[in-house]
């Protein structure tokens, strides 16, 4: 083997031959099969045929195959190393197709979907570039559906059904037929290929999602995908692919009447049509984007033009479902609201002797009811669709109702009295299995027309009721008390068979509904507990010591504390994304974390659990959900610290101190103050956003020539109270700020903004003003009212705003510190205000709750207030009608 390498002898001499010395043997030349694509084909060959092709092109010695492998790779080399540049080219060419597989067109489409479905989104737009063939299963909407909700999201699959059926009767039968031929899918396939049939979808699991892309056989020639013309596409870009595959099933329909003007539906080739699941994976991303960054708009009920819808005094308790909120308030009132007019969609409804404290509502046809509960110890049930009154229980507790929650089965109220009572919902049976099990010994106690069914055989129980002697329970009959706390049951859910309390004796308990038996004692608050939330994996509660804590439902571990507020936690919601089949994946998570705080304790690390006092000097551990073994409150439960759950997770808390904290979770795990709201930013932003453009202009116009021709310090202080007007769409606070501006004072008065109630009104406005009825008729025509000796301000002058809707406050006082700021004849030094005397509270808030799109508070103020995360954003609210919360 000394030989230069020009003439590279072969390793076995014996099979040593010239290129040429086989009889027969021409240059190859490439086939038909392997030219460039064109893009069309009429006899497209398959791959059974190209490898016969192939095989037959040349047949080989049989002292040839008898060689081994090795020899006859050696034998190849020897041979291509004879031929001409041009012809290896050739060879190489032809050899391509036999060393390049593509999985996507070797392996079923079920295969490819579940490896597909463990890819980011990012990551699988961009494998979609890679042939037409990827790309066809990489947008499936099947397949994207199954991204959704491993996301964490949740869907209304109702809502989506009912728009499927909707749209696919938008096209009639007749429409269909009417199409012109040259449309036809059909038409622009090779007749060789047949469709799968439609009985193949219907026993798959996702058979309703598929697009209408997977209805085709892959050509098995290179990595290109036989398509419908009608459906073609180039690929310019990933962004633009993302286009035109939403609007696919546009395009390839246009010609319909009705016309699908939306990328929110595919159309199948049955003509039915289907949810575009990439499309609302989408816009799920930009709505949780826009939560992210604090992006929302604001409104109010009452809409700022309908002042006289208002409540007349404080708002305890809403509810929200679809476009209807429901509130309870201190003017005794039940009030309904159209979230889509802002406006009352019913009359009041008027039955309680005293505050509407807790409400519950049911929309939907089967239900149609709200039970609201008063500090009369009154509850009534009341007809959602009509707002008659249908049932009332006028002596529920000894004491207010402080809370309620129902299902189809049970009613439970808790109150003041220290109790929870459960109540059936229909008539009742012994023999029924929602029938109370008496257990004595416990906590419950029953009335006495409860039959212990543990002393009375069946058969004698069935014969009674047969014969009449054992007759059913009314509706709303009391099935037992349940006593065990040791002061005032603030706040309880309903959940299943549990029902979970808080109490003023900072203790939380799981009671069973059946027999009314504890389960389980939560400790961990120093104060009295306000509120509580609770599912299958998790309880979340708020409490007077300012905290949200954490709580693992199955061990009682608390396994986070959020601290973010400074005073009473009222009100808390929290939502943590879990993807189907969680309960696992939280498992050993949890189990991660314990293991490695044994290790750490093990090597001698000072991580005791317990009382911060007891830890290492110098650490103040974070118990927001911090894995870090130092911080860990807790071992063996069976969820992480921090709850767990998605990064979509979120906690909205509600406090006295005036603020609302969104809670996110930090690249650790960990929960974090992502924004903090205020009502009164709320309630301003939503009045400004009802200017028009012309009394914006006129405001604008006149803060300039006032700020021309006052003093500087004037001029500094209205700039910021009205210049914002000009961004009516855009919040007053930036993400992570605590603190809301101090409202500017001329003449020892706060100037009002537009929109903004005036404080003076407030110090004796509604939620002030006694609970009689002579005060709540003289309220609507009350004027600005001063408690304290102040500078007389001139009354507004008309031409001041050009073009501008009459501004009014809820309580029907004109906005005087506007029209005062914009004509004060001269200034006047701004005394210094004492700071040592707080504010009254006027935005303490009492009751927050959110979906997948907004956040609605109720507060001290009658005006309700949201934040609307959608941004009025077509694409977005056209998919929030499915979206539904974490």
């Amino acid at each position: 083997m000394e030989d230069d390498a020009g003439s590279d002898p072969p390793a076995h001499p014996a099979l040593k031959l010239q290129a040429t010395s086989f009889p027969g043997y021409s240059a190859p030349t490439l086939s038909p099969a392997f030219r460039l694509d064109e893009g069309y084909s009429d006899d497209t060959p398959s791959q059974a045929e190209k490898e016969t092709m192939v095989d037959n092109a040349m047949s080989l010695p049989e002292w040839v195959l008898a060689q081994s492998e090795a020899d006859r790779a050696a034998f190849a080399y020897t041979i291509l190393r004879s031929l001409s540049t041009a012809t290896l080219a050739g060879v190489v060419e032809r050899l391509t197709p036999l060393l390049h597989m593509d999985p996507v067109l070797k392996l079923p489409p079920e295969l490819t979907f579940q490896i597909f479905s463990y890819l980011e989104p990012r990551q699988l737009l961009t494998a979609s570039l890679a042939s037409r063939a990827w790309r066809s299963r990489i947008l499936d909407s099947g397949l994207w559906r199954v991204l959704y909700i491993q996301e964490g999201w949740r869907v209304d699959l109702r809502a989506i059904r009912s728009f499927e059926q909707e749209q696919s009767e938008a096209v009639s039968p007749q429409t269909r037929r009417a199409r012109p031929q040259c449309s036809d899918p059909d038409l622009s396939e090779p007749k060789q290929k047949r469709r799968v049939p439609m009985s193949w979808y219907d026993g798959r699991t996702l058979d309703d999602s598929k697009s209408v892309n997977e209805t085709t056989q892959p050509d098995n020639e290179g990595d290109h995908m036989m398509l419908d013309a009608s459906v073609r596409t180039p690929q310019t870009g990933t962004e633009k692919q993302m286009r035109e595959s939403q609007t696919l099933a546009h395009d390839s329909i246009s010609f319909l009447q009705p016309p699908l003007k939306s990328s929110l539906v595919v159309r199948m080739p049955n003509g039915s049509t289907r949810i575009n699941w990439m499309h609302l994976y989408k816009q799920r991303r930009r709505l949780e984007a826009n939560w992210h960054h604090g992006r929302f708009t604001n409104f109010q009920l009452p809409h700022p033009s309908h002042p006289e819808d208002a409540h007349l005094e404080c708002v305890y308790a809403i509810q929200f479902q679809g476009k209807w909120l429901v509130s309870g308030s201190r003017d005794r009132t039940v009030r309904v609201w159209d979230l889509e007019t802002k406006r009352l969609w019913n009359r009041p409804l008027v039955g309680h002797a005293k505050s509407v404290l807790c409400l519950q509502f049911d929309p939907s046809p089967a239900e149609d009811i709200i039970i609201s509960g008063s500090s009369d110890r009154s509850v009534i049930v009341w007809r959602f669709s009509t707002g008659k009154k249908i049932h009332q229980i006028t002596s529920a507790h000894a004491d207010s109702v402080l809370n309620l929650k129902f299902d189809h089965r049970f009613l439970v109220t808790c109150s003041k009295d220290r109790t929870v009572k459960v109540w059936n919902r229909h008539d009742l049976l012994p023999n029924h299995e929602d029938y109370p099990r008496i257990f004595k010994g416990g906590a419950a106690s029953y009335p006495s027309y409860i039959i212990d069914l543990t002393e009375t055989a069946p058969n004698f129980i069935e014969a009674n009721i047969a014969n009449g002697h054992i007759k059913a329970l009314k509706a709303y009959s009391l099935l037992m008390t349940v006593e065990g706390h040791g002061a005032a049951v603030n706040a309880m859910q309903l959940h299943g068979d549990e029902i979970v309390t808080a109490s003023g004796d900072r203790l939380i308990k799981v009671w069973n509904i059946r027999n009314g038996t504890c389960v389980k004692t939560l400790m961990g608050h120093t104060k009295g507990i306000a509120c509580v939330q609770s599912d299958s994996r998790r309880i979340i509660s708020g409490s007077n010591d300012n905290t949200v804590r954490i709580y693992d439902h199955i061990s009682g571990a608390e396994v986070a504390c959020l601290r973010g507020h400074n005073n009473l936690v009222r009100t808390v919601q929290a939502g943590f994304g879990d993807p189907p089949g969680a309960d696992e994946a939280l498992r050993l998570e949890a189990l991660e974390v314990d293991t490695a705080f044994w290790r750490a304790q093990k090597e001698g690390v000072p991580i005791e659990p317990g009382p911060s006092a007891t830890r290492r000097a110098g650490h103040t551990p974070n118990t927001a959900g911090s894995r870090n073994p130092r911080d860990i409150r807790a071992t063996g439960a069976k969820i992480p610290p921090g709850g767990g759950g998605s990064i979509w997770g979120r906690i909205v808390s509600g406090s006295y101190d005036e603020s609302i904290l969104i809670w996110h979770k930090d690249r650790d795990g960990a929960w974090s103050i992502g924004h903090r709201l205020r009502q009164s930013d709320a309630a301003a932003n939503a009045a400004r956003g009802t200017l028009s453009d012309a009394a914006r202009a006129a405001i604008q116009t006149q803060v300039r020539h006032l700020q021309a021709t006052q003093t500087p310090g004037i001029a500094n202080i209205a700039a910021p109270s009205i210049m914002t007007g000009q961004q009516s769409n855009r919040p007053t606070n930036t993400p992570g700020q605590g603190s809301t501006p101090t409202p500017p004072v001329v003449n020892n008065a706060p100037v009002a903004t537009p929109g903004a109630q005036d404080s003076n009104v407030a110090a004796a406005g509604p939620s002030h003003i006694p609970a009689g009825p002579a005060s709540r008729t003289n309220v609507t025509n009350t004027t600005a009212v001063n408690t304290a000796p102040q500078t007389p301000r001139p009354p507004p002058i008309p031409s001041a705003l050009p073009g501008a809707p009459p501004l009014v406050t809820p309580q029907g006082v004109p906005p005087a510190g506007l029209a005062h700021l914009l004509q004060m004849p001269a200034p006047h030094p701004i005394p210094n205000i004492p700071r040592n005397r707080a504010p009254a509270p006027t935005s303490r808030v009492f009751k927050v709750q959110f979906d997948s799109r907004k956040i609605v508070c109720a507060s001290v103020d009658p005006r309700i207030v949201g934040w609307d995360f959608a941004c009025g954003d077509d694409d977005i609210l056209e998919a929030c009608r499915f979206f539904q919360g974490l």
